[in-house]
C-alpha cells in the first residue's frame, strides 16, 4: 500500500519491482501488490505511513503480552509503531512538522490500533514468538 501511495501506481506497482521478497512474519499484511481499487478510494483519507521490522513486532508482541495479557499475531502489532515512528524517526518528526503537530498536542491524543489477530495461533507458536520478541 505505501509504495502504491507513494508513486501513484496503485496496482501497476510491486514491492519485487524494489527487490524486496516479500517474505515477513506479519504474514497479514504481506501484500506485494496493493490493491488499486482500495488505493485509489482511501488515498485522500491517509496522511501517513510507515514501515515496520519483523524483529519491532515481536517486540511488541512480547511487551503488549507482559503488560496487557493481549496476545496478538506479529501483524497485529503493526499499528501500535505508530505513535513511536512520530516523536524518535527523523521521518516522524518531519511529519509532525509537516502538519503541525507538536509534542503537547500529542499528549491530549488518543491512539487507536486496530489489532486483529492472534487467537487462532496456536499457544507453542505463540510462546515462540514472545520468546523471539524478548531477545
Amino acid at each position: 500500500m505505501l509504495l502504491g501511495l507513494m508513486t501513484g501506481k496503485h496496482q501497476e506497482i510491486s514491492v519485487a519491482d524494489f527487490g524486496l521478497d516479500n517474505q515477513t512474519s506479519a504474514d497479514g499484511l504481506a501484500v506485494g501488490r496493493p490493491s488499486g481499487f482500495v488505493g485509489k478510494t482511501l488515498q485522500h483519507l491517509i496522511s501517513g505511513d510507515y514501515t515496520v521490522s519483523d524483529d519491532t513486532l515481536f517486540r511488541l508482541l512480547s511487551q503488549m503480552a507482559d503488560t496487557e495479557d493481549i496476545w496478538l499475531e506479529p501483524s497485529a502489532l503493526a499499528g501500535v509503531a505508530g505513535p513511536v515512528q512520530l516523536i524518535k524517526s527523523v521521518a516522524g518528526k518531519r511529519y509532525m512538522n509537516d502538519h503541525d503537530i507538536t509534542i503537547d498536542r500529542l499528549e491530549d491524543a488518543t491512539h487507536i490500533a486496530w489489532a486483529t489477530g492472534g487467537s487462532m495461533v496456536p499457544k507453542n507458536v505463540m510462546k515462540q514468538y514472545k520468546q523471539q520478541g524478548q531477545l
